[in-house]
């Protein structure tokens, strides 16, 4: 007698559930799967997104500007523009700011901001020393805080990745002699 036939119909009922019940899993398992190649998509999206702005002509024409006049002036000076004019320079500071809060709650690709973003973010942080110490002692302590910490947060990415870029270089010529 075979075992399969001495089955009861109770015991096939048993099987059933627990193959449906593995099948549950593994389902739960890929839709889990799924949603986090999905939200990583789109974080790695976003990023992308925000370096495209930053390279729209007009984004690039009020960096010039912008960092053209912290070159030359204070903050008195600036507190002294109208308010049209201080609202124009506020753009780029304010659009990194906003950048920056994704990138600090991981709504974006850390890493290809890093790579995308991270070099202008530190290099714009150091031009606006000037409104950031002022608008923080006249106004809000903390003003620009996303953007202070992304900045310092890149620097070490990008940094990380060049020495990882650096080994992989290495390796490669390692090979080639060999």
């Amino acid at each position: 007698m075979e075992p399969l036939a001495s089955l009861s119909l109770a015991a096939w009922g048993n099987i059933a559930q627990i193959v449906i019940a593995g099948a549950s899993v593994s389902a739960l398992f890929g839709a889990v799967t799924q949603i986090a190649v999905t939200r990583a998509n789109a974080r790695r999206a976003r990023a992308y997104d925000y370096a495209d702005r930053f390279n729209q002509p007009e984004i690039i024409s009020l960096t010039a500007r912008y960092t053209d006049y912290w070159d030359k002036h204070s903050f008195e000076d600036f507190s002294a523009l109208s308010r049209q004019t201080r609202s124009k320079l506020l753009v780029i500071p304010n659009l990194i700011e906003e950048v920056a809060a994704a990138y600090n709650r991981n709504l974006i690709d850390r890493n290809v901001a890093a790579q995308m973003l991270g070099l202008l973010a530190e290099a714009m942080w150091e031009r606006s020393r000037p409104l950031v110490e002022g608008t923080r002692k006249e106004r809000d302590k903390w003003i620009y805080a996303e953007w202070e910490e992304m900045q310092k947060d890149t620097l070490q990415r990008r940094m990380a990745a060049r020495r990882k870029t650096e080994r992989r270089i290495a390796r490669r010529r390692l090979l080639r002699r060999v």
